[in-house]
């Protein structure tokens, strides 16, 4: 294995893998525009028939808004490969509380829709009777919302965060995500969040249940170690390292994490595979 600080230049035998765990962001798509080599690896999967799932973090689109915007892209995914922060945050909770509970989302329509498809109770402005705090990148928040989160965790009801990603590319710039209103509230109310998302360790499992697969036949493709790569490590997958615009931003000599491969970008994976010869 090799530290995600080195140059981009460590191949990993592709041949052993039977899967893959695909990020969405920054190794298929940046913003509005498909990334080289993603359709091509996409369509390949889907002819050879080769298991795969997508994981994301980002918990703002319902769930065939995520497979709308793929498929418009040309990459055909069936949807119940893809897995987001919202998904995994309501089926973490379902298992521990009563249908019906009540959550105070503070995110948008992609951790709401989640929670309601899970039985919970969701409100976006009462701090009353809450269960749950449970937080998502949120273009829309104010002071309001840090407040009503606040007090509702004053009254008794769990932090939760859909995912610790600080930033999220969106074109050229990057913009604050859920990291940074997790922050806030966890200041606000004196409380640490509990996190369900990447890098945690519960969507990794469930893509592996869904991929039938045991995790060491699995590659986890990501463009940023500290949140892809940590917990595939964990789980035992194989971890491959895409470059994407945020992964410089991420790479740091103490992060921690060690890759299996690195490659310039989500093409140059792709080559890689199809080089191999086994897939």
């Amino acid at each position: 294995m090799v530290n995600c600080s080195l140059s981009v230049s460590a191949r990993c035998d592709l041949s052993l893998l039977k899967g893959l765990v695909l990020d969405i962001d920054g190794v298929l798509y940046e913003g509005d525009r498909a990334l080289p080599g993603a359709v091509e690896l996409i369509n390949h999967l889907n002819r050879k028939k080769i298991a795969y799932t997508l994981l994301s973090n980002n918990s703002t689109q319902r769930i065939r808004e995520h497979k709308s915007k793929l498929d418009d892209f040309g990459m055909h995914v069936a949807i119940e490969k893809i897995i987001t922060g919202a998904i995994i945050a309501s089926k973490v909770l379902s298992t521990e509380a009563q249908k019906g509970s009540r959550c105070l989302v503070v995110g948008e329509e992609g951790l709401v829709e989640a929670l309601e498809w899970a039985g919970f109770e969701v409100t976006q402005n009462d701090y009353h009777d809450i269960r749950y705090v449970v937080v998502g990148m949120d273009r829309t928040f104010n002071y309001e919302k840090l407040l009503t989160a606040s007090r509702a965790i004053q009254r008794g009801a769990q932090l939760i965060s859909s995912n610790p990603d600080p930033v999220y590319p969106a074109g050229n710039e990057l913009i604050p995500a859920s990291g940074a209103i997790q922050a806030a509230i966890e200041i606000s109310s004196g409380c640490k969040a509990r996190v369900t998302g990447k890098p945690e360790a519960y969507g990794y499992h469930l893509a592996l249940e869904k991929l039938g697969l045991p995790a060491e036949m699995v590659g986890m493709v990501g463009d940023q170690p500290k949140t892809d790569h940590l917990g595939a490590q964990q789980v035992g997958m194989k971890c491959l390292l895409v470059f994407s615009s945020l992964t410089t931003w991420h790479l740091t000599e103490d992060s921690g994490v060690q890759v299996d491969g690195i490659y310039k970008s989500t093409l140059d994976f792709y080559k890689d595979w199809i080089r191999q010869g086994k897939h």
